[in-house]
């Protein structure tokens, strides 16, 4: 055992600049690979399939996004490609400048109709919905936005793709990475580990591991926190219309939450807030802002837009 560990410790030693290029680089790929190749992946992940067959974008919800598009003045030389996705809320991916393009899923529910048929059964986490509850009554109600809510969860995740900023959430794991890397060396320099017992630099770096992992963990949330209020904001500044919709849209989003609450039962309450926020999954970490801030944060731009006399 002691001869591979000892070989294997020499190779890293001798190759860690390599290896380390070579991790940031992988991990930085693997991240933004999900862009660099949208068209094949985020289609079979998201496409609607009714009645076993994909569906074709509506005529409707194609002058909707060709809309909204001329609302933020997309360059005719980007590319954006629209699809129908089953989910509730628009899913999108891509470099709008680069050859690949970016697509856009926009929820079938937009039609009103197909999703939320009463003769048509929907399945939400394992819970098949019964349309004729008061609950599934409140979550259809949910699902159902007005064209300038539309306009706004649409113009959102353009605003995204257009921005680039992909690419820039694929940052902190690599320099997270790095940054653990090059501050462990030096501190084990300093304190002179290089020259002591193999367990001790293991337990070392574990240490380091771990502070890395925590540095990743809050500089990915922040930046995700800081991201999703510059869309809200910058969505919402298009026109006060776009602002009523972003009011509307997140209000819907609450709404339709608590309607999978009470759907979902024990599962509901594990994973919607009384509020219709989204309870986190780790307790150290909110990987997204709350829809309630999110909702607030548009409504005073929405007054702001009404000016003095709105309200």
């Amino acid at each position: 055992m002691a001869g591979p560990l000892w070989r294997a410790t020499v190779f890293v030693q001798r190759h860690r600049t390599g290896l380390l290029v070579g991790s940031c680089a992988g991990l930085f790929g693997a991240q933004i690979s999900y862009h660099l190749f949208p068209d094949p992946v985020v289609q079979w992940l998201y496409q609607y399939w009714p009645q076993g067959q994909p569906a074709p974008l509506s005529p409707e919800l194609e002058r909707l996004f060709q809309e909204v598009q001329q609302d933020i003045g997309i360059p005719s030389g980007h590319h954006f490609e629209a699809f129908t996705t089953f989910t509730f809320q628009p899913v999108s991916a891509g470099f709008p400048r680069l050859p690949g393009g970016a697509v856009v899923g926009i929820p079938a529910s937009f039609l009103r109709g197909p999703v939320t048929n009463t003769d048509r059964p929907v399945v939400v986490h394992g819970q098949r919905v019964d349309w004729r509850s008061p609950a599934g009554t409140r979550l259809r109600d949910a699902l159902t936005l007005s064209h300038d809510a539309q306009k706004f969860a649409l113009a959102k995740e353009v605003v995204y793709l257009e921005s680039g900023a992909a690419a820039l959430q694929a940052l902190p794991a690599p320099a997270c990475l790095a940054g653990t890397w090059a501050l462990g060396v030096g501190a084990k320099q300093a304190l002179g580990l290089y020259g002591g017992p193999m367990s001790l630099r293991a337990a070392f770096n574990l240490v380091a591991a771990v502070a890395g992992f925590v540095a990743y963990a809050f500089s990915t949330d922040s930046l995700t926190h800081a991201l999703e209020a510059w869309l809200d904001r910058r969505t919402a500044s298009l026109s006060a219309a776009y602002a009523r919709g972003g009011v509307e849209f997140y209000e819907k989003v609450l709404s339709g939450n608590l309607a999978l609450r009470s759907l979902l039962g024990q599962q509901g309450v594990k994973l919607y807030t009384p509020s219709g926020n989204v309870i986190p999954r780790h307790w150290f970490r909110i990987k997204h802002l709350p829809y309630t801030a999110r909702r607030d944060s548009v409504l005073q731009m929405w007054r702001a837009a009404l000016g003095p006399g709105g309200s």
